[in-house]
């Protein structure tokens, strides 16, 4: 029994001591994750969370670079506005020579390329039916001379008989009606005459001016009419250019225009409307002005040759112009980007009128700026910029 007792006191005490081995226990396992958490957090902190935050940090903003600009620098300019047309060059001194009977060419005297002198004969035409023409008239001239002098002679015995009372006042009447009508009628038969003697003398066509012929138009034997050109006579040292206006554009050309020619090696030379026609051609509706060239100029062209002509419609004098494509709108306003200290600077301005390629700018600028003239759509106030080489105007 004693021992049973011992026994049982014995589980009794293991049994007492069980709840704080438990307690221990747990103590070590919370302790364990504590520190296991700790682990973590320290893992994260200087580990995870500096490798999340490097991978979603933002770049810092690359250097700005200065953008390469253009740029002009302002004075007072001359802007011309100017349309391009096409003209002829012909001689100042040309003269067309043309018939002024409808006939045959009864001879030919010069050929193209010989020199003539004002006053030489340079055709024959056919005169046959012009001289029948002067013989009838002269003979129609001479019939009515002679009854005129009859009724006159008549007049005066039949005025002489009424008065005797032999005849009646009708008789001399009608005699004095007669007389009156021959008078009518011949002095409308010498003027056919003299037109037909007129007429006789285009039988010879002569030479107004002397010069060179250029150009043949008739052969012998051929038929002419009144108009038809016979030759051309060129007789001036210099050419001209004979410019062809739309009738739109007429309002706005004027004697003095400048007029650029282009000449055969590609430039162009100034020159001055000095002529303008009074009348438009009813068919094309279209106007025509004529510019002189120098004899120097004249020598570079051959008669009859086309080119191209830029003529002045407006010019405005001592405007401050910019290039139209260094012009911005932003937000509603015009504007342009000067450059001072290597940094662009907005400025609004007010525009004038443009010939496309430059604009007057009638306010907001002042002689000697220096202004941008890329169109940079990047361009901004504040924005550095440097003048590229050579890109200073």
């Amino acid at each position: 029994m004693d021992t049973d007792l011992k026994n049982n006191k014995h589980k009794s005490s293991i049994t007492k001591s069980d709840p704080i081995t438990k307690s221990e226990s747990n103590l070590r396992k919370w302790v364990v994750r504590v520190l296991f958490l700790l682990a973590l957090l320290l893992v994260a902190k200087f580990v995870i969370l500096p490798k999340m935050k490097a991978r979603q940090a933002v770049p810092p903003p690359a250097p700005t670079r200065p953008i390469v600009v253009k740029t002009v620098r302002l004075s007072p300019q001359t802007l011309e506005f100017t349309r391009d047309y096409t003209a002829r060059i012909t001689d100042d001194g040309r003269t067309m020579v043309s018939a002024r009977l409808n006939t045959t060419i009864a001879k030919v005297y010069f050929s193209e390329g010989d020199m003539v002198k004002a006053g030489e004969v340079l055709a024959l035409l056919d005169t046959q039916d012009v001289r029948s023409e002067v013989n009838r008239a002269k003979a129609s001239v001479t019939k009515i001379e002679a009854d005129i002098e009859f009724f006159e002679k008549q007049i005066i015995i039949d005025r002489t008989l009424y008065e005797g009372g032999a005849i009646p006042k009708t008789a001399l009447d009608d005699s004095e009606r007669k007389l009156k009508g021959l008078r009518a009628s011949i002095a409308q038969q010498e003027s056919g005459l003299r037109l037909s003697r007129q007429k006789l003398g285009y039988g010879k066509i002569y030479a107004p001016v002397s010069g060179r012929i250029q150009k043949v138009y008739i052969r012998k034997g051929e038929q002419v009419a009144p108009g038809k050109p016979v030759m051309d006579i060129v007789g001036g040292a210099n050419y001209k250019a004979v410019i062809t206006i739309p009738e739109r554009d007429m309002a706005n050309i004027a004697l003095g225009n400048t007029a650029y020619i282009q000449v055969p090696n590609g430039g162009f030379w100034a020159g001055t409307i000095d002529k303008i026609y009074p009348a438009l051609d009813e068919r094309t509706h279209t106007g025509t002005v004529d510019v002189k060239l120098d004899s120097e100029i004249s020598n570079k062209f051959f008669a009859g040759s086309m080119t191209n002509v830029r003529l002045v419609t407006a010019q405005y004098e001592n405007v401050l112009t910019v290039p139209t494509q260094a012009i911005f709108n932003r937000n509603g306003i015009s504007g342009v980007f000067t450059m001072r200290d290597e940094v662009a600077h907005w400025k609004p301005v007010t525009l004038g009128a443009t010939n496309g390629l430059q604009t007057i700018i009638e306010s907001g600028l002042s002689v000697g700026e220096q202004v941008i003239t890329t169109p940079y759509p990047s361009l901004n106030e504040g924005v550095k910029v440097y003048i590229s080489e050579g890109g200073e105007q």
